[in-house]
């Protein structure tokens, strides 16, 4: 019986000093265990910008069920020079040839993303790297919509914007107007 009470009281020895018992009406007792953190003894956060980007929301849609037909529903963009831009592109087309992307490019680069796009393929998502890339979306099947995010860029001026699935670029492309 000793033995047992030898190996078992350093086991309650470390119980109780985890955890000692309160004391009535001994006040160091039930101080220990009150909450003693105020603002002053928090620490101190670097403080963080809260300066809001303005956000323009945008849509655009890829209209038409054939080559002929394809098209973007507007040819112009508008948004301000470093804006965070939300777009939501709706591909309206029926049959499963009409797949569409919308591709940002910089001044006077859709043409030529366009033709590498082609390169690229689907595995690719007929985007190439370049950095006359802006933003891109992914493919839109027939009647799926999709949405994106990008940072319009700081400078104003006239970008553009194209389908990069190949050959829709001659007939699916526009202007994204950045003041």
């Amino acid at each position: 019986m000793k033995k047992l009470f030898l190996s078992i009281l350093p086991l309650m020895l470390l119980l109780w000093s985890c955890n000692p018992p309160e004391v009535e009406g001994d006040p160091e007792a039930t101080e220990t265990s009150k909450d003693t953190a105020t603002a002053a003894s928090a620490p101190i956060l670097e403080e963080q910008d809260t300066t809001l980007q303005d956000i323009q929301h945008l849509e655009l849609h890829a209209l038409g069920n054939n080559i002929e037909e394809i098209r973007y529903s507007k040819d112009t963009l508008e948004t301000k020079a470093g804006s965070l831009v939300k777009l939501k592109f709706i591909n309206e087309g029926v049959d499963m040839p009409m797949v569409h992307n919308v591709v940002f490019t910089a001044p006077g680069k859709y043409k030529q993303v366009a033709l590498a796009g082609a390169r690229v393929g689907a595995s690719g998502n007929y985007i190439p790297q370049s950095e006359a890339v802006i933003a891109a979306s992914p493919m839109a099947l027939p009647g799926q919509t999709v949405e994106m995010e990008f940072t319009a860029p700081t400078k104003p001026g006239l970008y553009d914007f194209v389908c990069t699935y190949p050959g829709y670029w001659k007939r699916m492309n526009g202007v994204l107007v950045v003041k």
